[in-house]
């Protein structure tokens, strides 16, 4: 049995979050069908196999299945949602350094280094205390190969050539 196949059985079996439906099925049989075909998407995408893909996941896991799979964690990876995939966070770096002058704060509009946190955000000023992962968390971000896969997400990327600087 393929590791994919495991955990599908795992999560269909699982009494205490895949209750049993008044009129037959069970509560998450679609998001196991989503589960599935997510995974062999990811697969396809970064060219690994189901079983590659399903270990990656599954060791970075530290929460509820159903909460942890979601597509505001893995969005379809042809998803104008993410930014970019990169296998270290080493890389993704690099390219930024290459690519970008930073990122821009939604609730400012600051462009940051950091492209979670707001410049602001540990200054006394309080001028903005916004990051990409908080409350309301941004849905655009980056997928690291090495980091689960999840989607982390991040402030939009200003280009290089862009001069509009808000300070």
């Amino acid at each position: 049995m393929s590791k994919l196949e495991a955990l599908l059985d795992e999560l269909r079996n699982d009494k205490h979050w895949n209750t049993p439906e008044i009129g037959g099925g069970h509560r998450f049989d679609k998001k196991i069908a989503w589960i599935e075909a997510m995974i062999r998407e990811y697969a396809e995408k970064f060219n690994m196999s189901t079983d590659e893909v399903t270990e990656i996941m599954e060791s970075k896991r530290t929460y509820s299945w159903p909460n942890y799979y979601q597509e505001a964690n893995f969005p379809p990876v042809d998803s104008k949602n993410i930014i970019g995939i990169y296998e270290t966070m080493d890389d993704f770096h690099d390219k930024a350094a290459a690519m970008w002058k930073g990122f821009r704060c939604p609730k400012c509009g600051d462009i940051t280094p950091h492209p979670q946190e707001c410049i602001h955000r540990h200054k006394k000023d309080g001028k903005c205390d916004w990051c990409a992962y908080g409350l309301f968390r941004s849905y655009r971000g980056i997928i690291i190969k090495s980091e689960g896969l999840e989607l982390i997400p991040i402030f939009d990327p200003v280009p290089k050539d862009n001069a509009d600087i808000v300070s």
